[in-house]
């Protein structure tokens, strides 16, 4: 992956197995309790995860009463990122796809050159130009990264095939849709990054948050109910950009206590807005809340 090289992820999935037990909560048991929804209701991963309101009262806001929140800073960066991060990863493949098994610094020419106009066709509406510098130099670093990849593996292997380069030099799926109607999800889930060997990415731009490991063990149970494939292991990725991109990765195990977790906290919010059911303000509410000027 160009966000974590994949003998690197590797090598810290296998320390990682080590010590993990057996997983019994797995999203094809969508049928059995606790996998199976209390709710007929359908709820995004994040909204279940994104724990920053701590009542869960974003829910009944949003879902109940019916009200829209406003695109803040914070998650305008976050799109964005987002955004840039699948354009790059595609970029680089629609290149190797047109252009056959090439040499990296090949695909950087022109992917360099390209890179403003990139980043101008996702972006929607007019951003901060700060912003926007910050996105065209986080898609340089990934396509500078995933050349990089492409010959470390042509260096290694000097006849390898079109398919084969592209599988070991670039992220198998960016933004992978998934069917999480099954579990009470979206049917139209996206995962930022979803690797072989069951591994979900999800990419973060602010602080850690001890829930932020709840998202990839949402679409780890959503994956698992669409395709009955293992997803074992979660990453996530924290970017930011000041001079120049900046990654930081938390690996680890999605284990049975992070699996009930998050399906408690989806019958909760399932409950919210099957019931109609007002949570109550929280103690606190965070500065970044789009709901904040509309929360009664």
């Amino acid at each position: 992956m160009p966000v974590l090289r994949k003998r690197e992820l590797e090598k810290r999935i296998r320390s990682l197995r080590v010590d993990m037990g057996p997983v019994k909560v797995r999203g094809w048991d969508w049928d059995s309790p606790p996998v199976r929804p209390p709710y007929d209701v359908r709820l995004g991963v994040s909204e279940v995860a994104s724990r920053y309101c701590e009542t869960m009262r974003d829910i009944f806001v949003r879902r109940v009463l019916g009200r829209k929140g406003v695109m803040t800073p914070h998650a305008t960066r976050g799109v964005l990122f987002h955004e840039t991060v699948a354009k790059a990863i595609t970029d680089a493949k629609r290149f190797l796809f047109r252009e056959g098994v090439t040499p990296g610094y090949k695909m950087l020419e022109e992917l360099l050159v390209r890179s403003t106009d990139s980043v101008k066709s996702i972006m929607e509406g007019e951003v901060p130009l700060d912003l926007f510098e910050e996105a065209v130099s986080l898609y340089k670093y990934i396509v500078v990264q995933i050349a990089s990849e492409v010959d470390r593996v042509l260096s290694k292997h000097p006849y390898i095939d079109l398919d084969s380069l592209v599988a070991m030099s670039i992220p198998p799926v960016a933004e992978r849709v998934v069917d999480g109607s099954l579990i009470g999800l979206g049917s139209q889930l996206r995962v930022d990054l979803y690797s072989e060997g069951g591994v979900v990415v999800d990419i973060k731009t602010g602080e850690r948050r001890d829930f932020h490991k709840l998202s990839p063990t949402g679409y780890a149970l959503a994956i698992e109910a669409d395709i009955e494939m293992p997803v074992d292991f979660g990453v996530i990725a924290y970017v930011r950009v000041d001079k120049w991109p900046v990654f930081r990765y938390e690996v680890f195990p999605i284990t049975d206590e992070l699996r009930i977790q998050f399906l408690s906290l989806r019958d909760e919010a399932m409950a919210i807005v099957a019931n109609a059911e007002d949570p109550g303000r929280p103690e606190r509410c965070p500065e970044t809340c789009p709901l904040r000027e509309v929360c009664p």
